[in-house]
Parts: C-alpha cells; sequence; structure tokens
C-alpha cells in the first residue's frame, strides 16, 4: 500500500516534481486529486483514472476506485491487481477542484 503525502513530493511552488524521477508518479496522483476533489465538489467529468501498475510488465486495464477516507484523505484501489494507497496533504494543491482558480 503507498502512503503518499503529495506535498514531500512537490518543488518548492507545490506545483511540479520536486525530482525527475518523480514526474510521472506525481502526474499519476494530480489525477486521483482532481478526480476525488472533482467528486466531492460536484464537478466529475469522465471517468476515473487507469491503474499505473505493470503486473508482469504488463498494463494494468483497471480503473481506479477513488474515495475519501474519515480523516479526509483520498484513498484508491484498484479492483484487478489491488494497487491501493492514500494520499494525503491535497488540499490547497493546483490538483483541488475544491480551491476556485486564482484570477
Amino acid at each position: 500500500m503507498w502512503v503518499i503525502d503529495i506535498r514531500h513530493w512537490l518543488d518548492e511552488e507545490g506545483k511540479g516534481p520536486a525530482a525527475p524521477q518523480l514526474k510521472l508518479k506525481v502526474a499519476k496522483l494530480a489525477e486521483i486529486i482532481e478526480h476525488a476533489t472533482s467528486i466531492e465538489s460536484d464537478l466529475l467529468v469522465g471517468e476515473p483514472p487507469q491503474c499505473w501498475r505493470r503486473p508482469q510488465r504488463k498494463p494494468c486495464k483497471g480503473r481506479l476506485d477513488i474515495n475519501f477516507t474519515d480523516d479526509d484523505r483520498i484513498c484508491w484501489k484498484c479492483p484487478k491487481c489491488g494497487d491501493e494507497g492514500v494520499v494525503d496533504g491535497f488540499r490547497g494543491l493546483i490538483w483541488d477542484m475544491n480551491v476556485p482558480p486564482e484570477d
């Protein structure tokens, strides 16, 4: 299980990965955060993100089940491969759909 505070993976501005090797993981977490917070704010558009895992070096074809925990963290689980995790520290970031866009 992944347990991630997204702020630890971001640059000083909180808008991109802190290191190049985190680029794809931050992009996938951004999708998860956007999807979860868009559900929360009734802006949901589209399907949940596809799973990022590659069991036996083949892309998993599962779509993530995404929810909130009682302590306001986002949790996800892939029904196909079982990958799961929680992400915290997303409130107020650019991917939080509950934050009005800056002018």
